[in-house]
């Protein structure tokens, strides 16, 4: 088989193996976890239609197509075999509702989210970093560098909650919590996408904060790094003018290592989006995270848990499967299979 072949199926493999592996250890932790929401889950379904415990146990079976008295092993191919036909499953703290539409509801909103702080953070963060390589003993490259240090030492969860109370309790100036108003009409129309911006600012402010310090450092260390090559020095040598060098040369090259950190960085804000839509009870994956570890609702985080580990496996994957083509220098060799 052709090298380049036998490199794309690896890395292929060792994706589906780690999203297996995750899940697997996902479905085995959480019916470790103490609470028993399956008997108190029982007892309602009891209650509210009249019948004995005992059959409400039966019916509740049904209803999750979950066993807890079952072998570890029995429950895993149940689950696994709903999970190949594309069934995440069943809320166990609403019936009505499957994690497949929790999945289809909150998860725009979660990716709403994270792609506008993330592109915000990245274009951000590459032109600060650049400007701090190019003028390195500039005032502006010391107030950059202050900043980051500050935002740096700040916790990313606390983050959301200084956002909230500076803008939202003191000044007022944005809502406290959801995705648009209640007295706007949801659809393709200029007041609620006015308002479902002015919902988000905060959330997208708060995300590309903690975002923006890491661009700013890895686009200067990289561009610091490529100032000194030798082929930069070359072009100095050929008379070419400080922009032409900028942006053909240093900005061009820097950023190239910078691809694998902007897909990483996708795939782990998906996964850092419980303590970020939290507490702005933002309607995401995050939020309904919190809320199903919360309620002991393992179904619900288990498939949640299920999506956003692929999302962030899936982002690393395709690093690795489109890098060689991005960067010439990356070669695809036998060593590395």
């Amino acid at each position: 088989m052709h090298v380049n072949s036998r490199y794309y199926l690896k890395k292929i493999g060792i994706a589906i193996l780690t999203i297996v592996i995750c899940s697997v250890l996902t479905f085995v932790l959480f019916r470790l976890m103490p609470g028993d929401v399956f008997d108190v889950r029982a007892r309602d379904v009891a209650v509210q239609r009249g019948i004995d415990f005992n059959e409400a146990k039966k019916l509740v079976v049904q209803m999750y197509n979950y066993d807890p008295n079952e072998p570890i092993l029995e429950q895993m191919w149940r689950y696994y075999s709903a999970l190949f036909r594309g069934n995440l499953g069943t809320s166990m703290t609403n019936s009505s509702i499957t994690v497949n539409e929790i999945v289809a509801y909150y998860m725009p909103w979660t990716l709403f989210l994270v792609s506008i702080a993330l592109l915000l953070s990245y274009f951000l963060g590459i032109w600060l970093g650049s400007l701090m390589a190019w003028r390195r003993k500039s005032i502006i490259s010391s107030l950059i560098a202050g900043y980051s240090t500050i935002v740096n030492a700040i916790p990313p969860a606390l983050v959301p909650t200084l956002v909230l109370s500076i803008f939202a309790f003191g000044l007022r100036w944005f809502p406290i919590q959801g995705a648009y108003s209640m007295d706007v009409t949801p659809g393709f129309n200029g007041p609620f996408i006015i308002d479902v911006l002015w919902h988000a600012a905060l959330p997208i402010f708060a995300y590309t904060t903690t975002q923006i310090n890491g661009w700013v450092m890895n686009m200067k260390g990289s561009s610091i790094s490529v100032m000194a090559e030798d082929y930069v020095t070359a072009a100095y040598a050929r008379g070419l003018s400080d922009k032409t060098i900028r942006n053909k040369y240093v900005k061009k090259n820097a950023l190239i290592p910078l691809y694998t950190t902007l897909a990483i960085s996708f795939g782990a804000m998906l996964g850092g989006a419980t303590y970020m839509e939290g507490p702005f009870v933002y309607p995401g994956i995050g939020s309904q995270l919190g809320k199903a570890l919360g309620n002991r609702d393992f179904s619900v985080a288990q498939g949640l848990l299920l999506i956003t580990t692929t999302a962030t496996v899936m982002s690393s994957l395709l690093v690795d499967l489109i890098l060689p083509k991005l960067d010439p220098r990356i070669k695809v060799v036998s060593n590395d299979l």
